[in-house]
């Protein structure tokens, strides 16, 4: 408890909790704040080719006058809550990484970029530190950097791809990062990972099983909780009674109705609502996850102020089967805050069953307020020969902006993972971020292809104040048709 008070008056009462800060107490996930802008600085070609790395020649902002390249450069306060790389041969060739806090002539982190992803700092340790080996080709750092002042990040040689996400504040108190930092806390949030990462807190639990019947003119709709006063869900609990496949996954829908609503505010199938849109996956992230087991986890909370209805769906013609669920809330709206709106949880599905026109595939185009909080994304070949439809790029703009805001170099490293081949051959699922299963991979003339599904949360959530639109590239300029699908959660204010 004390670490979280001192958590929250670092960043004060009625500001975005910063860095290591947003850990502290997730049950906050739902205020949408102002002054709290995101970005994401990559490799990617400013040309609109696809030298995303590959030469370097996007690889750094600058060099300086120590002759060392400068890949990150900014005046806070702020914080670096993702920084990601991918070298050849699964390895960093590129020397010694450095961070220089507050306009400091020497830097406070100084370490070799190969022993710095294999955790040769104390502070910086699985799993906050990821390598090729665990993130499948990528080098990933989800320990939160914060500054005061000013960040600047360099490496002594050209490092090819790598992206760095990151928030900058208005009212955020930040205090700059010291050698004396400790993530213990922080660790142990990401080791219990399928435990609810919100404080304790004494919750009303209602527990229900329903089966669901094949859709015939109608979807069958059951309810698995309704209530009609104000309070927040906390944690969705699903397990299906029977073995469902990826159709089935895909045609039960959880939806959503707050406050009274005749259309659900969510209305999403469950598989890819807990992180895998290929089926039953072993997904494990801070947020949600699933496993051949059956459970189904969500922790994402959900606030309502009149009632919430909570129901399942079946829109196929198979019999749905029964399902176990269990759903814990707690009463009240969560109070207002100066600087601060409650956000009403949503999630968006969308699907292009195959993306075939030289355009952007969109996974969300919101117009309001509010926040994303993550992402998942499906994709499947429509045929062997038709590949690298991972050569794609992010692309997300923000408030009505021209120039995308967040410019990715592909999908593989966007989903903090490298290389397409052994990407696709290697599985993985954390806190953050993952790709928890892949399917029928073929070999085409030495390069893999085949089915993924990826995830990706954002701390902090990326906040808009007038409209949001993330879309991404199929293969380089939109020119490889594939199958995609996807789910985005988000806060709004209505």
């Amino acid at each position: 408890m004390v670490a979280i008070w001192i958590g929250v008056l670092a960043c004060g009462l009625h500001a975005q909790p910063a860095g290591e800060a947003f850990y502290k107490d997730l049950s906050l996930l739902p205020y949408v704040y102002s002054g709290v802008e995101s970005y994401y600085l990559s490799s990617y070609d400013r040309t609109g080719g696809n030298d995303d790395g590959f030469r370097g020649t996007y690889s750094q902002l600058y060099v300086d006058d120590n002759g060392e390249h400068v890949i990150f450069d900014e005046k806070g306060p702020g914080c670096i809550y993702n920084l990601w790389f991918t070298g050849s041969d699964q390895d960093l060739h590129w020397g010694t990484i450095r961070f220089y806090f507050d306009d400091e002539k020497s830097p406070r982190i100084v370490c070799d970029g190969r022993e710095f992803f294999n955790g040769a700092l104390s502070a910086f340790v699985y799993p906050l530190i990821t390598n090729a080996f665990i993130s499948s080709g990528g080098f990933s750092c989800s320990a939160p950097i914060e500054f005061a002042g000013r960040l600047k990040v360099t490496t002594e040689k050209t490092v090819g791809f790598y992206n760095v996400y990151y928030q900058l504040y208005e009212k955020a108190k930040v205090r700059t990062w010291t050698q004396q930092k400790d993530y213990a806390d922080l660790i142990n949030v990401f080791e219990r990972c399928g435990a609810d990462p919100k404080p304790a807190r004494a919750m009303q639990t209602v527990r229900k099983s329903v089966t669901l019947a094949a859709a015939r003119g109608k979807a069958p709709e059951e309810d698995l909780l309704a209530l009609s006063h104000a309070g927040t869900i906390q944690r969705i609990r699903i397990n299906p009674l029977y073995a469902p496949d990826q159709y089935s996954l895909n045609h039960v829908n959880l939806r959503i109705y707050y406050d009274g609503q005749e259309r659900p505010a969510v209305d999403v199938p469950i598989g890819p609502f807990f992180g895998s849109g290929l089926g039953e996956a072993d997904v494990r992230s801070l947020f949600v996850g699933m496993s051949s087991s059956g459970a189904y986890y969500c922790y994402l909370p959900m606030p309502f102020r009149k009632g919430v209805r909570v129901t399942l769906t079946n829109r196929s013609y198979q019999s749905g089967g029964e399902f176990f669920a269990e759903i814990a809330y707690t009463d009240g709206f969560p109070e207002e805050r100066d600087g601060a709106r409650v956000g009403y949880f949503g999630a968006k599905y969308n699907t292009a069953w195959p993306i075939v026109e030289p355009v952007d595939y969109v996974l969300f185009d919101y117009k309001g307020r509010g926040a994303v909080a993550g992402q998942v994304m499906t994709v499947e070949p429509v045929k062997p020969d038709l590949k690298r439809w991972w050569e794609g790029d992010m692309r997300i703009y923000i408030d009505g902006e021209e120039k995308p805001r967040f410019h990715g170099t592909g999908h593989e490293d966007e989903y903090q993972g490298g290389w397409s081949t052994f990407w696709l051959t290697n599985p993985y699922s954390l806190p953050l971020f993952g790709q928890p299963k892949t399917q029928d991979l073929v070999d085409v003339f030495g390069q893999v292809n085949g089915a993924t599904t990826m995830y990706r949360f954002w701390p902090g959530k990326i906040h808009f104040d007038t409209s949001i639109r993330i879309s991404t590239e199929h293969g380089h300029g939109n020119d490889t048709p594939a199958n995609y699908s996807s789910l985005v959660y988000y806060y709004y204010v209505p």
